[in-house]
């Protein structure tokens, strides 16, 4: 029986999906939003918990899968490293995590006016520099606002 964790999760819609999917699998949920687990889907409620992606409460390699889309650029940076640490720590080998990112000025502008929650502003050498910090081995893609 698989197990995923999804860090960010908001309302669980991913996890609704997934769930549609892998009837079977144990999948789990965690967001800072009280307010968006508490409007989640009834069908997926009990899966989800609020929490901080810095402290993930669960043990050692817990999960076969671990997803975090657009969540971890909106952590400042002692939060950032504690939470990436926290990803390794709570996931066995498959990991998968999205974060906005930008390549010029203009992508840096764009980032900057459009996410009003992020406090990650790293470019890709950064991100990747973060990734090898806290010893991530999981797999990453970036968003770019062009």
């Amino acid at each position: 029986r698989s197990k995923i964790l999804d860090i960010g999760c908001g309302k669980g819609f991913l996890i609704y999906e997934l769930k549609k999917l892998m009837p079977e699998a144990q999948i789990s949920g965690l967001d800072i939003s009280q307010y968006a687990i508490e409007n989640s889907k009834e069908e997926i409620k009990e899966n989800l918990i609020v929490g901080n992606a810095n402290d993930l409460p669960w043990e050692d390699e817990s999960f076969d899968l671990i997803i975090s889309i657009n969540t971890l650029h909106c952590l400042h940076s002692y939060d950032l490293e504690k939470a990436l640490k926290e990803i390794e720590r709570v996931g066995k080998n498959k990991k998968y995590i999205c974060v906005e990112s930008y390549r010029n000025e203009a992508e840096k502008a764009n980032l900057l006016y459009w996410q009003v929650t992020c406090e990650a502003f790293n470019t890709i050498e950064e991100w990747l520099w973060w990734f090898n910090l806290c010893n991530y081995s999981g797999d990453y893609s970036f968003i770019f606002f062009e």
